[in-house]
């Protein structure tokens, strides 16, 4: 079922999507605002199908941009503690890991705490950062609002603190809080000065495929984990642009949290949703842990019959991509996420603003993007990009 575009095809879409792209948002704009404008608007179903084969013909192209040169010498003598919210799953492994070695690469002392999955870890290990006198934590997957009062203790002594995947106190999804404990957050360029926007358009890129392949006609699954802020967003995101197109529709949202993956309950959770609902064409992940240890298990009697939109694309979905098991996935380097919290860690003690990190992502199926095995590798070098910005070897 996946979807098989003509370059000359792909070319006439974009052409005619101009007139209608904005009844269903675009990577730059609120997809809240794309919302409002969607079956209401009378948008027809051919519209929203090629302003959908638009957007998805750009996201394939990829967004990643290079990292700003702007020359930021390392900082001296300085720790940092990267705390995982588990290393038993790639979305938190390897940006984390990628943190590590950018601090190493960098110069600083750099010691790594693993929550594993376990939310009542994340406020002991900041707690034992602090008190193993570090200059800066970087929290992976470890929202402000689940960690208020220790990260309230580090910045009374006046250590920085940078996250990943992560989101503040004073988000509007968190707690509300007037103040930000975070002392600066990843930049992603001109586009993402809204990092809640930012994710938004993630999740709507997910949601264009689904609507381009199925001829807005999905009936889908949307799987969620409330756990972590910036997947709210990002369901957010794909749900306005789905409501948006007039056509798809979202059967149910399923929620998962991090102990249905570590207790087992992940597959027999998915397949009664299934179900529960026989027509579905359609499943969303919210992370490639998800998708590995829940969704393809639990499609075994379903294979070929439902597609999947798989989540940050790492190798292990990948594979899962290249064998049949999902439909596809949209990639962001992660590993570049990693060593962007260091540089942004580094702008933090420099008293300097952070710079464009150059992130995006990009669209992946069977055939378009699929390295023929392994990662997809960003084209930019951004370690090399880095380490010159730094002025280390």
């Amino acid at each position: 079922m996946t979807r098989r575009l003509s370059t000359a095809r792909n070319l006439a879409v974009l052409a005619s999507a101009a007139l209608v792209v904005a009844a269903c948002g675009s990577a730059t704009s609120s997809t809240t605002q794309g919302g409002s404008q969607g079956s209401s608007s009378g948008v027809s179903n051919s519209a929203a199908v090629a302003a959908a084969q638009a957007r998805v013909a750009k996201a394939e192209q990829g967004t990643n941009r290079n990292v700003d040169p702007t020359p930021r010498p390392a900082a001296k003598n300085k720790f940092v503690v990267v705390i995982s919210s588990g290393q038993a799953a790639s979305s938190s492994a390897i940006p984390s890991d990628g943190a590590v070695d950018a601090a190493r690469a960098i110069g600083w002392k750099v010691d790594l705490y693993d929550a594993a999955l376990n939310p009542s870890n994340y406020a002991p290990l900041v707690r034992q950062a602090i008190a193993a006198g570090a200059n800066g934590i970087i929290l992976d997957a470890i929202d402000c609002d689940t960690v208020r009062q220790p990260l309230e203790e580090a910045r009374a002594k006046g250590i920085a603190i940078v996250g990943i995947y992560a989101f503040d106190c004073n988000d509007p999804h968190s707690i509300g809080a007037k103040q930000s404990l975070f002392s600066a957050n990843i930049n992603f360029g001109p586009r993402a000065s809204n990092l809640d926007l930012f994710a938004e358009s993630y999740g709507a890129d997910q949601a264009a495929y689904i609507v381009a392949d199925s001829h807005n006609t999905a009936k889908i699954i949307a799987i969620q984990d409330p756990e972590f802020t910036v997947l709210y967003w990002t369901l957010l995101g794909f749900e306005n642009y789905i409501k948006a197109s007039g056509g798809s529709k979202i059967l149910d949202t399923l929620t998962v949290t991090t102990s249905d993956l570590t207790d087992g309950q992940i597959v027999p959770k998915i397949q009664a949703e299934l179900l529960r609902f026989p027509t579905a064409t359609w499943i969303k992940s919210p992370y490639t842990y998800v998708t590995t240890l829940g969704i393809a298990p639990a499609l075994t009697t379903h294979q070929g019959h439902i597609d999947v939109m798989g989540g940050e694309g790492f190798e292990d979905e990948l594979n899962l991509l290249r064998q049949g098991k999902i439909t596809a996935v949209n990639v962001i380097s992660s590993d570049w996420v990693g060593w962007a919290s260091v540089d942004t860690m580094n702008s933090v003690f420099l008293h300097q603003k952070p710079v464009d990190s150059g992130i995006g992502w990009t669209l992946v199926d069977a055939t378009h993007n699929l390295p023929a095995s392994g990662e997809l590798v960003p084209s930019v070098d951004y370690k090399a990009e880095y380490k010159k910005a730094w002025g280390v070897g």
